[in-house]
């Protein structure tokens, strides 16, 4: 009698250690969150390389869309203007970064956009300082003025600032140099030089808004201060 007692309390002893084993292997594994690539490094070498400011002060924004207006999409034309829709693999991101401090005086200051993929620089463009901005400024002793008359600028001088940017940002500058169309927007005041490869196209049923190819464009203003456009790399996959 006692054996068969012993017998099963083994048994038992057994199958409970056998279920212990059993949960412990089909305990559900903890999923870890890909982690997010910091790209901030690279894109601020990028930005200084473009400008030619090595010991220039960025600071991140946010993650946000290309501006200007950038998509690639399936387009319904409707009777007051189009629908795009959104198709995978062609949305694009780019990172925001403004520059610390303010451009020759004015309330105003250099914003980037970055290609997170590459660190492309595809924007440069002057945003007006916010009024809390103003008030920080004036508490650490720097003033700044809203607006000035703009002075001009001769179309030999700016040209060299212009391709000057344009040879740091694109290593082909060279063979696409004579393929720059020269405008002036503002008599005297501005100058700028676009580039456009019209023959590049899109998969069949895609198009780009507000071109559905890539485009570069410059503009130098008289005070030396510059905006810019580069799409090149936000048509590559």
């Amino acid at each position: 009698m006692k054996a068969k007692i012993i017998a099963a309390l083994l048994i038992l002893i057994g199958l409970g250690v056998g279920f212990v084993l059993w949960k412990q292997g089909t305990v559900t594994p903890v999923l870890t969150t890909k982690k997010t690539v910091d790209t901030t490094v690279e894109d601020m070498a990028a930005i200084k390389t473009f400008m030619a400011q090595p010991t220039l002060e960025l600071s991140f924004i946010n993650t946000s869309l290309p501006q200007p207006y950038f998509m690639v999409g399936k387009v319904t034309k409707l009777i007051n203007g189009e629908n795009i829709e959104k198709v995978d693999g062609w949305v694009r991101q780019v990172n925001v970064y403004d520059q610390k401090g303010v451009l020759n005086g004015q309330c105003v200051t250099y914003e980037y956009h970055v290609d997170d993929r590459n660190h492309s620089v595809t924007a440069v463009s002057i945003r007006g300082l916010r009024p809390n901005e103003i008030e920080n400024l004036k508490q650490s002793g720097v003033s700044c003025v809203d607006s000035h008359q703009a002075p001009k600028i001769s179309r030999a001088e700016a040209e060299t600032i212009a391709f000057g940017y344009l040879e740091r940002a694109l290593p082909n500058f060279n063979v696409i140099k004579n393929q720059f169309v020269y405008s002036q927007p503002v008599k005297g005041e501005a100058h700028r030089w676009l580039w456009e490869n019209k023959g590049y196209k899109l998969p069949g049923g895609l198009e780009g808004r507000p071109y559905s190819y890539p485009t570069i464009r410059i503009t130098v203003n008289g005070d030396k201060t510059i905006t810019y456009w580069n799409t090149v790399s936000l048509f590559e996959n």
